[in-house]
């Protein structure tokens, strides 16, 4: 037996187990202790090509958001600049324009205020030459008929524009009474003009109103209480009333005369009728002797009639109303440019027409109970 103690002998053992492929390195210094944790390393993991198009796409969006923004807002400052909407419809010189506008439905107040805004942008402007004025209206107000009416006599009398009527279907009554004081009409075959008349219409609600238990109650001021409520379709009209409304009426007939004869003059021909007519008295129904001068009458025409009695110049359509006009104001090379008023951005995305229905609101009632005198042909 040897003498050298235990531990000094070289003992074999198995030999090390190396370490297994990709294994981290045994850690060194003074953390490499009995009982440690081994920490291994992960490498940093690398942006995704993926992520980088998002972003990319995110910011591109972003900028093209503002460029939109900024064209809407240029788009919103134009319309607010300039009311009118222009297209060209004949080529031609710039210094001969002729302003093509339409006139359409019933006229009342947003029908003159449009037209108002359309004469404001063409009265003084030098190029604009004539103007052709698209009629097809059955009428209106009398006061918004009057306004337009006077604006298109003004256009010739004091802003030297020659004036041309081309008429739609229908062009009576205001419709008539608007297209008067031009330097001429052109009436397509099948137009309905004429009907040269004032009148007041409204509905009798007190029997209606009782069958559904509402008695209306009027208190006038003392002063007033002869004539406050007269017209009211609460009650029957008196004698006195229907007189009193009848004088209305038949200032308003002279006026529409004077108009139409100042502006059509000696190329109106005039003829007289007499006849019979049934009309309602107090006493009832009686049978009178009527003398009218037609077409001072209230009676409607086609444009052949209308041709004959002197109400119109010519029969044809728009591009001949717009030649005609040319030719007034001797025009080489009219360029043509058609005036609409201009619709807003919001009421083109999201203009929509409300159901119409019978409902019983404020402005029905003040409707029903306000007498309006009209210009209005109604095809009775």
């Amino acid at each position: 037996m040897s003498d050298m103690p235990p531990a000094d002998r070289n003992v074999a053992g198995p030999p090390p187990v190396p370490p297994p492929i990709g294994a981290a390195p045994p850690a060194q210094g003074p953390a490499a202790v009995a009982g440690a944790p081994i920490v291994v390393s992960q490498p940093a993991k690398q942006t995704s090509w993926l992520k980088r198009i998002l972003v990319t796409f995110c910011v591109l969006v972003f900028f093209m958001s503002l460029l939109m923004n900024f064209y809407l807002l240029v788009i919103v400052a134009a319309q607010m600049h300039r009311a009118l909407d222009q297209a060209t419809v004949r080529k031609g010189e710039e210094d001969q324009t002729v302003a093509v506008y339409e006139v359409s439905g019933i006229i009342d107040g947003e029908v003159s205020g449009r037209f108002a805004r359309f004469w404001d942008e063409v009265k003084g402007k030098p190029n604009v030459k004539a103007v052709v004025l698209r009629v097809d209206s059955p009428g209106g107000t009398v006061t918004d008929s009057d306004r337009i009416s006077k604006m298109v006599d003004q256009l010739r009398s004091e802003h030297g524009k020659i004036v041309v009527i081309s008429m739609g279907g229908v062009a009576a009554s205001g419709g008539y009474y608007i297209s008067a004081p031009a330097d001429q009409i052109i009436a397509e075959p099948t137009t309905i003009t004429g009907s040269i008349g004032v009148l007041a219409q409204g509905l009798l609600v007190k029997d209606a109103l009782a069958k559904i238990g509402i008695e209306p109650v009027i208190m006038k001021s003392t002063r007033a209480r002869g004539w406050k409520d007269a017209g009211t379709p609460f009650r029957k009209a008196d004698k006195r009333e229907r007189a009193y409304l009848q004088d209305f009426l038949d200032k308003m007939q002279q006026r529409f005369e004077d108009v139409v004869t100042k502006g059509r003059g000696a190329r109106l021909r005039p003829r007289e009728n007499t006849y019979d007519i049934t009309v309602q008295g107090d006493d009832g129904q009686k049978v009178e002797t009527h003398t009218e001068t037609e077409p001072l009458n209230g009676k409607a025409y086609l444009a052949g009639d209308a041709l004959k009695l002197g109400l119109i110049d010519d029969i044809g359509y728009e591009p001949k109303a717009i030649d005609r006009a040319a030719e007034l104001a001797r025009l080489g090379k009219p360029n043509v440019i058609r005036y609409r008023p201009r619709r807003g951005l919001m009421t083109q995305l999201f203009e929509g027409r409300k159901a119409k229905s019978f409902e019983l609101s404020l402005d029905l009632l003040d409707k029903l109970q306000t007498p309006r005198l009209m210009m209005l042909w109604t095809g009775d």
